[in-house]
């Protein structure tokens, strides 16, 4: 059985996970209950997973409400690392196989959306940008880049595009504004802003996935994914609309 100590986390953490996984948008006196683990233990443990991606925040009012992302993020934490040991990468491909995808279950009919933090959270997001698109029988996925965001979008995940073309993920790129790098694998059109205040907004559409990243004047980032196809074809449209017209 895979070892969470391979990705930096404790076995306090993996039976976190792995109840969430069974129970999303639970409660931290939910995951205590059904784990008989301390809420101050659980706290900690949701903080350790959070920060590596491998669980999102759902906050209704006051109260927060917690759910598990898809376990093959497991494996791009593992290259990340990049581990040696070819014995871990085959473990966490059994563990994974073993795990059920997340299952939403709501009364209500609406978006699945997951919010993140800091340069980390959003390091999350383009993990999960790789292993949402890698499984997809076209590796492609639209952006809109903006010049504020992208200058602090790789802090903790500098390898990113490397990782993208070593997995044939292709991608166009609208850029907001004036600069940006064209990398393998991915074409990019400009699109000018006459606004006195620049957007700061930078969108990722993959899968039936949109990430929004926004940036403060603290150089603060947070970033919500709406796991949702009708939202996410929606985003598709409008770009593609776009992109058809920009030279």
């Amino acid at each position: 059985m895979f070892d969470f100590t391979e990705i930096g986390l404790s076995t306090r953490d993996k039976r976190v996970y792995e109840a969430l996984l069974q129970n999303q948008q639970s409660s931290l006196r939910k995951i205590a209950e059904i784990t008989s683990i301390n809420r101050g233990s659980v706290y900690e443990s949701i903080k350790q997973l959070v920060k590596v991606g491998l669980v999102g925040s759902i906050e209704n009012g006051k109260r927060s409400y917690y759910i598990a992302s898809d376990p093959a993020i497991v494996i791009e934490l593992l290259k990340e690392r990049q581990r040696k040991a070819k014995l871990a990468e085959n473990s966490a491909s059994l563990y994974i196989s073993q795990l059920s995808k997340p299952k939403i279950t709501s009364q209500v009919d609406i978006p699945f959306a997951a919010y993140y933090e800091d340069h980390e959270g959003i390091a999350a997001i383009l993990r999960d940008v790789i292993a949402t698109t890698k499984a997809l029988d076209t590796k492609f996925y639209r952006v809109i880049s903006t010049k504020r965001v992208r200058g602090y979008l790789y802090q903790n995940f500098p390898s990113f595009n490397r990782r993208r073309v070593q997995e044939q993920i292709k991608v166009n790129v609208i850029a907001v504004g004036s600069g940006g790098k064209v990398h393998d694998l991915s074409e990019r059109k400009w699109l000018e802003s006459n606004r006195q205040q620049g957007p700061n907004c930078y969108t990722l559409i993959y899968g039936n996935k949109t990430a929004f990243i926004s940036i403060d004047e603290s150089n603060y980032l947070t970033g919500i994914v709406i796991d949702n196809a009708g939202v996410t074809n929606l985003q598709k449209e409008l770009f593609d609309h776009m992109w058809a017209i920009l030279l």
